[in-house]
């Protein structure tokens, strides 16, 4: 189990996080990507087929159900080739592996991982001034010190997802109790800032998805979420400052498609790079894509 005392914290740029543990380190920022906690490297797999690099397609056949279909509302802002797009590419088939790949349409969904943190609200402010909805998955430690944040999330309107209570890149290899109570503790604490919230997504830490996980995280009512785009901010050692701003600008710009799920990191660190990335990005991405929330 990784415990935030084990953790140094990850920084864009010479700031501290106060209290916030560094879920992400070092790695190779090359798809497949590495990614290391405590030390211990471990593989980042690129869900669904469009790395951090390169710009490849969602993989053919791992279309997300029709729960993430065009029967989403587009804002009224999104372009009208976006939205008449939607219908006609989404999928009525659940993936094979029971991790949703895509939104299942034209829609492109962005997704924060590791908080909440300090740096979630300026994440959440770009957000709300843009009118655009997002996801955000959950670390119940983070959720135990920033309960706050998290009803702000919910304010918002974004949707919510459990991203485990430690951030446990092995639990889907631990048992099913283990497993399950994780995940339970996890949403637990998530209802005691926001007692009528939905959580109906489950991200695994680094992606280690295992059938396992994806079966509990079912049993709890909660789709396992997935990506295909990963501009690796995490990465902090490989890139920092201005160089990892334009590195997650170009990796998001160069590589988002229709359908596609972005990863990006609003907590387990300095996130002061992807905040400044997405100053850039958000007007962006919503000017060619018909940005949504993960529906509930």
């Amino acid at each position: 189990m990784i415990t935030a005392a084990v953790l140094a914290l990850a920084g864009c740029g010479t700031k501290t996080a106060p209290s916030a543990a560094s879920w992400h380190a070092s790695g190779s920022g090359s798809a497949p990507a590495a990614e290391q906690a405590g030390g211990d490297p471990i593989t980042h797999p690129i869900v669904g087929g469009a790395g951090s690099t390169g710009g490849a397609k969602p993989a053919a056949g791992t279309s997300a159900s029709a729960s993430a279909s065009a029967s989403t509302s587009a804002p009224a802002s999104a372009p009208a080739s976006a939205s008449a797009s939607a219908s006609a590419s989404a999928s009525t088939q659940p993936p094979s592996d029971g991790i949703l790949h895509t939104t299942g349409s034209a829609a492109v969904a962005l997704t924060f991982d590791d908080g909440p943190g300090p740096d979630t609200p300026k994440i959440l402010e770009m957000l709300r001034a843009q009118g655009i909805k997002a996801t955000f998955c959950l670390i119940g430690v983070n959720v135990q010190e920033y309960p706050q944040y998290v009803q702000a999330i919910v304010k918002d309107g974004h949707t919510l997802c459990n991203h485990t209570w430690k951030h446990d890149e092995s639990l889907g290899k631990k048992s099913a109790d283990t497993i399950r109570a994780d995940l339970q503790k996890t949403n637990d604490e998530i209802h005691k800032a926001v007692p009528d919230a939905q959580i109906k997504y489950f991200r695994h830490p680094g992606g280690n998805f295992t059938p396992l996980a994806v079966q509990i995280a079912a049993e709890l009512g909660m789709k396992s979420l997935g990506w295909n785009v990963d501009p690796s901010d995490w990465n902090v050692k490989k890139w920092s400052g201005q160089q990892m701003t334009n590195h997650i600008v170009s990796n998001v710009r160069n590589n988002t498609k229709p359908g596609a799920i972005v990863l990006s990191h609003d907590g387990g660190g300095d996130r002061s790079c992807t905040v400044a990335a997405y100053k850039t990005l958000l007007p962006e991405l919503k000017s060619k894509f018909t940005l949504i929330a993960m529906p509930v």
